[in-house]
């Protein structure tokens, strides 16, 4: 219960944050640079491997289930180097990349969470992954939800044709 009421008003806190203050500023900008800030929200997700340290987490939380996130956030940070990466330099993939970072890190994210409860991993000792969670994760799928809004919602600041 504990887990929900932290999770749930995290939530809700980046939300608020996300459409009184985020959007409004990231709408005057080319979808390019809008996609800059959101994408760094995704570049720290390395710290979602803290679950593979031995110690990290309680010796009930099934190895599979480490493994299965901890290389999931590890690629999703990858990608979202890359994707920053591409649209710096401007390469011409620069959104494909965007689009494979926010689909691999939704889906990790969504995994994540459905085998939480597969595994029933709250209710072993989490260590500061239990922050990561409440507080973090949150933060990821406000994230991942503004840059859906960028790459559906918007055309590309390139007039190159």
């Amino acid at each position: 219960m504990l887990f929900g009421i932290q999770f749930t008003l995290s939530l809700v806190a980046y939300l608020l944050i996300a459409f009184w203050y985020v959007v409004p500023r990231l709408s005057v900008l080319p979808r390019e640079l809008a996609l800059v800030p959101l994408l760094w929200v995704h570049a720290f997700r390395v710290v979602g491997g803290t679950i593979l340290a031995p110690g990290a987490v309680g010796p009930g939380v099934p190895m599979e289930f480490r493994t299965m996130i901890g290389y999931g956030d590890l690629i999703t940070a990858l990608l979202a180097l890359l994707a920053l990466i591409a649209l710096r330099t401007r390469f011409q993939a620069a959104i494909a990349l965007v689009w494979l970072c926010v689909i691999v890190g939704m889906v990790d994210t969504v995994n994540a969470i459905i085998q939480s409860m597969r595994f029933n991993v709250f209710t072993n000792a989490l260590g500061v992954n239990w922050v990561i969670v409440t507080i973090y994760v949150p933060a990821l799928l406000v994230s991942s939800l503004l840059i859906f809004m960028q790459l559906l919602g918007r055309k590309s600041s390139d007039t190159r044709g």
